[in-house]
């Protein structure tokens, strides 16, 4: 089992409603778009942040479905929305082998 997570800084503490309503929005297409379980959640002590995580049985089922989100235009537009709420160059991706 695989845990993807990205990770993204919130510009200001004023846009995190925004950034909740938007990480809903990506959880709500990408679930029905490719039946999958993503969810999310904040951080709000220091900085705050927004993580989004996935569950893959595979790195490959991971990758696959990277190439096919990278190729989604309407996957890309929703995502092009949110660009004004985050910080630039905070976005971290990871995948992450879970243990038993």
């Amino acid at each position: 089992m695989h845990l993807y997570t990205r990770t993204i800084h919130v510009k200001t503490a004023a846009s995190m409603s925004a950034a909740i309503r938007f990480a809903t929005e990506v959880c709500a297409y990408v679930n029905k778009t490719y039946h999958t379980k993503m969810r999310f959640g904040t951080e709000t002590f220091g900085q705050a942040k927004v993580h989004w995580f996935m569950d893959f049985d595979s790195v490959d089922q991971s990758l696959a479905l990277n190439q096919k989100m990278l190729l989604d235009h309407d996957y890309q537009t929703l995502l092009g929305k949110g660009k004004d709420l985050w910080v630039e160059g905070s976005m971290k991706d990871r995948l992450v082998r879970m243990g038993p």
